[in-house]
């Protein structure tokens, strides 16, 4: 479905398209994102809701944005990102599954739980799964410092634990019940 012509998106999206622009790119990002995440918490409701849990809003050599909206009792499959990402979780909860890294296979992860409103930072060598551990759909935006499309990185196959190239449509089909991913 496409965004509603009124949707406050557009303006998110603008301004951190602006923000990222010029020296102190990230600080700046982080900054607008904060206080979007903050204005969205107070409203209580989802910026945007469909089916898909994810939509791209902006895709450019340096940034992509999307809006997420997490599928209560979901977990989806470890991945990376080789760059820094912003996640501004404005309803609901996410929880992270940040996972060492040994060769190609991922180990234990260490679980860290978020709630909203927060923005957080995934640095470039950082690999995770995320899951929404609560009963309503979750709401954030994910801008990372590049462009996520077109990167070659990698998701591990939550039966082998081995990393295998990103498809994003394997990604999403790999959502699984928590406690059935391995973790």
């Amino acid at each position: 479905m496409p965004l509603a012509a009124n949707s406050p998106l557009y303006a998110v999206t603008a301004d951190i398209v602006n923000a990222a622009k010029g020296h102190d790119a990230f600080d700046r990002v982080k900054a607008v994102l904060r206080e979007h995440t903050d204005r969205f918490h107070a409203s209580g409701v989802l910026a945007h809701e469909e089916e898909d849990d994810e939509v791209l809003l902006h895709a450019s050599p340096d940034l992509t944005i999307y809006h997420i909206t997490l599928s209560p009792g979901l977990q989806y499959p470890a991945h990376n990102h080789l760059m820094d990402a912003l996640i501004g979780i404005y309803m609901g909860s996410e929880t992270n599954f940040i996972y060492p890294v040994d060769g190609s296979e991922i180990d234990t992860p260490e679980r860290q739980d978020i709630a909203a409103p927060a923005v957080v930072h995934m640095t470039p060598d950082t690999v995770h799964a995320v899951a929404n551990t609560g009963s309503a759909r979750s709401g954030a935006l994910h801008v990372y410092l590049g462009n996520l499309t077109e990167i070659d990185r990698h998701m591990w196959s939550p039966d082998s634990n081995q990393a295998e190239p990103f498809d994003n449509e394997r990604y999403l089909a790999g959502a699984r019940p928590i406690g059935q991913t391995g973790t």
